[in-house]
């Protein structure tokens, strides 16, 4: 049955993006150059890490940016302005928590949250005329055809070969690989010097786009209740005992994070992504911190904004020593070529 599924609804995407190619559905063009970043898989890819490289990027070169994201999983409707470069307006269940956690992390950025991303945009355009965004950055957007887009960075997970891989429900593809063909660049996120790139790399020869290489940098650990943050791989956390949590598409990548920076954890609890926490989980969490004699609790900062959003479950984790893993991502191959794209974008769009 998911092989039927499968390939039912891989006819319904190639039809679709045939339908695009052939501008018989067409685009809609916006008044500000759109990059977007995306992928060809469900969860985990590494994209809100990239967006937020880029748009300090842009910011370093003195530009106004624009965040527009679907906000997965939030609790409202329609468009919602999260924040509007000076001030956060609203919570992680009104946002979504990647968009909140962008705005946390760039204050100075405009971030929207819309299902239909040509509505955000056009709400950006009218909201901000007086003083537009030099660039809209749309997150997850590569199958959100609807809005043309004038840069597409595709970003792949480096243990992931795509080429390996099916359609949903059978497999983990949004749409066939020839879908790489729309990239102008690709992005190798979360790449190690122990992987072997050489399978993937092989069959993206194939397609002739430029290569960038990403791996995970680690910040440090961030207190959840002083905003203290501590240098991972020194003391006190050297060796420390930790039990760890998340809701997030990729658990593998955050736990062994956490092991590379010299944490011990022996002990997790992995739930769905964009899990919504309940009192129930929360008790949970504490208890087996107890029970397994852990020094620390240590979540991603996705889940912290969660968390944050709903005040009497944060508060039942305030006599906790609880922390989240705060990263970012360092182009370690490639680079150059993905600044020279991004700067050519807003300074000589046709």
């Amino acid at each position: 049955m998911l092989s039927i599924a499968s390939g039912i609804y891989g006819l319904v995407v190639l039809v679709r993006n045939w339908l695009f190619d052939r501008r018989i559905l067409r685009s809609a063009v916006s008044r500000i150059p759109v990059v977007c970043v995306g992928n060809l898989t469900v969860g985990g890819a590494g994209k809100t890490p990239t967006v937020d490289w880029i748009i300090k990027f842009y910011q370093r070169e003195g530009k106004r940016v624009a965040v527009l994201s679907r906000g997965y999983k939030r609790k409202t409707k329609g468009v919602v302005l999260v924040c509007d470069g000076e001030l956060v307006r609203v919570s992680a269940a009104e946002a979504g928590d990647e968009p909140l956690m962008l705005a946390r992390r760039n204050p100075q950025a405009i971030v929207v949250v819309a299902e239909e991303r040509l509505a955000g945009v056009r709400f950006i355009e009218e909201h901000f005329a007086p003083r537009l965004p030099d660039v809209i950055i749309l997150d997850d957007g590569f199958q959100h055809r609807q809005l043309h887009c004038d840069l597409n960075l595709l970003v792949i997970h480096a243990e992931q070969n795509v080429f390996r891989d099916c359609l949903v429900p059978l497999g983990r593809l949004r749409e066939p690989v020839q879908g790489i063909r729309r990239a102008d660049l690709i992005l190798l996120s979360k790449v190690t010097k122990y992987l072997e790139l050489a399978p993937l790399l092989n069959g993206l020869q194939t397609f002739q786009k430029p290569i960038v290489q990403s791996q995970v940098k680690i910040v440090g650990l961030r207190s959840f209740f002083s905003s203290e943050l501590v240098p991972l791989g020194t003391q006190p956390f050297l060796y420390t005992w930790a039990f760890a949590f998340s809701g997030i598409g990729d658990p593998k990548n955050f736990m062994e994070t956490l092991q590379y920076a010299g944490l011990i954890v022996e002990h997790a609890k992995h739930f769905p992504d964009h899990h919504d926490y309940t009192a129930q989980d929360v008790e949970f969490i504490l208890s087996e911190a107890v029970r397994h004699g852990s020094n620390i609790i240590v979540t991603t900062e996705k889940d912290f904004y969660r968390l944050k959003a709903k005040e009497e479950l944060f508060n039942a984790l305030r006599h906790a020593p609880c922390f989240y893993l705060e990263i970012e991502f360092e182009m370690t191959a490639g680079q150059p070529v993905l600044e020279e794209a991004l700067r050519r974008l807003v300074y000589c769009r046709d």
